[in-house]
């Protein structure tokens, strides 16, 4: 039996891996700061650790023949007690456990980027994330890049902003995307280790332009689009003051400013629907 070690298994995308991984017959040990999220988990075992404190990571990958990362700061843009900043836990977090995996001859370290970083490079989030990569690609460890468009759990601030019934555009909204459901995510995340050392980029089954996607929240939740458009310039000094107060908001807002304004569109893949996903979503946020 393989044996994975697990890093993120806390976050969205982390949990879909963790049951992908169970269901093709993996051995799983997850590392997380808080262990109590992971017990609704079908985990073997669990250890606490944070990555960037690299004493908590002392033997981690022993006995482990793979390693998978979708670790990284917070996206969640209402959570205002997270501070770490992308490139101290995205970054240099991961880089630590590379080197643990490195001392325990890891065969395999698989990671989760981005789709297109290269146009994205200049913002903290795309930045810390490719300056992982390449270290990787240098490391000496069999390595595997998955680069996804946008998750749907990022398209559910879209959702949640209709339901309060508006919505904010940055820029015209003509840029096309194939978001892609974590689920799918996870599935080409764990078939990955498997293959041949290099990059996948995937997206999910449907194409949209972003403000096809606002409108189709409104559309789900039977309200009238009202959105208000907002040059990039203009948003890009409104979100300034983050800097002062949270960098983390700060760079993820600068984030999605430039992601909004180019295509981000990959070979199509999974059986998730974007409109299905708010349909169930939008019942969910209407009974709390």
């Amino acid at each position: 039996m393989q044996k994975l070690l697990l890093a993120g298994a806390s976050g969205t995308l982390g949990k879909h891996i963790a049951k992908e991984s169970n269901k093709q017959g993996y051995w799983v040990r997850a590392i997380a700061r808080n262990p109590s999220k992971l017990h609704a988990l079908n985990i073997d075992e669990v250890v606490t650790a944070d990555l960037i404190d690299p004493s908590s990571l002392k033997g981690v990958c022993e006995g482990i023949d793979s390693v998978f990362s979708c670790a990284g700061v917070s996206m969640d843009v209402t959570n205002f007690q997270d501070r770490r900043s992308f490139d101290e836990v995205d970054y240099q977090g991961n880089l630590n456990l590379l080197n643990e995996a490195r001392c325990a001859s890891v065969r395999k370290f698989g990671y989760v980027s981005l789709a297109f970083a290269e146009k994205l490079l200049g913002t903290e989030y795309a930045d810390a994330h490719e300056n992982f990569v390449s270290v990787l690609k240098s490391s000496g460890v069999g390595y595997v890049v998955i680069r996804p468009t946008g998750f749907f759990g990022f398209h559910l601030e879209i959702l949640k902003f209709a339901t309060k019934g508006w919505g904010i555009m940055i820029g015209s909204g003509d840029c096309k995307t194939n978001p892609i459901h974590e689920e799918d995510v996870a599935k080409v995340c764990v078939d990955s280790l498997g293959s041949i050392q290099g990059e996948i980029i995937v997206g999910g089954p449907d194409t949209y332009t972003r403000k096809e996607i606002t409108a189709m929240a409104f559309d789900v939740l039977k309200k009238p689009p009202r959105v208000i458009h907002i040059a990039p310039s203009v948003f890009r000094i409104l979100v300034s003051p983050l800097r002062l107060i949270n960098k983390r908001l700060y760079a993820l807002m600068d984030f999605g400013v430039a992601v909004s304004q180019i295509d981000v569109m990959a070979p199509a893949n999974g059986s998730h629907h974007i409109r299905e996903y708010f349909e169930i979503e939008a019942k969910r946020l209407q009974t709390v």
